[in-house]
């Protein structure tokens, strides 16, 4: 590796992301504010940076979707007030010294779209900002078409410790129910340096395409870091005609993270999405390296900061 600093200190921030309710926000029926189940989940996040900074972690990985939560069957308004939500991680990360990493759906309106969405940030504790974003959703239904099916790019970010963004990828390869509401990325897979090395992104699906970890390895990287958003269910309904392990989806998940590292000589540090319910958001994440394999990480689906110093 070539690192400016040998060390790097990792917490996998495997939490449970809250999903919004199905369906278009009503501003007329609904007894919360749009963006609560985002504002739990950014709570959350919130209380788990805090935790690795205290632990001493220089980075905190977070999975996919560990925000907004899934974004179809009506909640793709959710992703318009995006922006502040980076805004928000960079915060964070300059408060607690330290980097950040996850992924954001950003939602991009078409250019037809007149009406200018709120520059206030509704993940604040004033209820102006937060009345500003469900009188604009009242002047521009989550029902209309054009606010209903906004451009939608599943980003990872790493955010450092002084509250830069120095990298981002969009999605490339999109998991089969996600090709209905997500747009995936066109452009090349990128390195960006860090004090550890140069990193890059790979995100859930992606890494089953061993291109797109070889098309950051053809750029030197160093550190390939994987948000998944990957469920204990994503495989059914065609695996039920097979006879299969219980913890099938965990172990290929971190099959494929071991044969990605050792492939590209690369370290790979994925976060997943844990939880109660083993059944659907299994956990998992853990950092591979080769000559080294599994360094650590979570056996199971626990909501829990796990710190990892190599």
């Amino acid at each position: 590796m070539s690192s400016k600093q040998t060390k790097l200190r990792i917490a996998l921030a495997q939490n449970s992301p809250i999903n919004g309710p199905e369906g278009t926000y009503n501003p007329e029926t609904s007894k919360d504010h749009p963006f609560a189940s985002v504002q739990k989940n950014l709570d959350k996040a919130t209380e788990f940076v805090a935790s690795a900074a205290k632990q001493g972690a220089d980075v905190v990985v977070f999975p996919e979707y560990f925000l907004q939560g899934i974004v179809n069957e009506g909640r793709q308004y959710l992703c318009l007030s995006s922006d502040h939500l980076t805004a928000h991680l960079q915060d964070l990360a300059k408060k607690h010294n330290i980097s950040i990493v996850g992924t954001i759906v950003h939602g991009k309106l078409p250019s037809s779209h007149s009406a200018a969405l709120p520059s206030v940030s509704p993940f604040t504790s004033s209820d102006a900002a937060r009345k500003e974003w469900v009188e604009y959703l009242k002047a521009n239904p989550p029902s209309d078409e054009q606010v209903a099916e906004p451009t939608l790019h599943n980003t990872a970010f790493f955010i450092d410790e002084n509250g830069r963004v120095l990298g981002e990828y969009i999605k490339k390869n999109l998991w089969h129910p996600e090709r209905d509401y997500l747009t995936a990325g066109e452009e090349s897979h990128e390195v960006f340096d860090t004090k550890w090395g140069k990193a890059g992104f790979l995100i859930c699906w992606d890494i089953s395409h061993p291109a797109a970890a070889q098309s950051l390895t053809d750029k030197s990287v160093d550190i390939v870091f994987c948000p998944i958003y990957w469920l204990g269910t994503d495989s059914e309904p065609a695996i039920n005609d097979h006879e299969h392990d219980e913890d099938y989806e965990r172990q290929l998940t971190s099959a494929l993270c071991f044969a990605r590292a050792f492939e590209t000589e690369t370290v790979w540090i994925m976060c997943n999405a844990g939880g109660n319910n083993e059944k659907d958001l299994i956990g998992g994440s853990g950092v591979w390296a080769p000559l080294r394999g599994r360094l650590g990480g979570f056996d199971g689906s626990d909501e829990a900061v796990k710190p990892l110093f190599h």
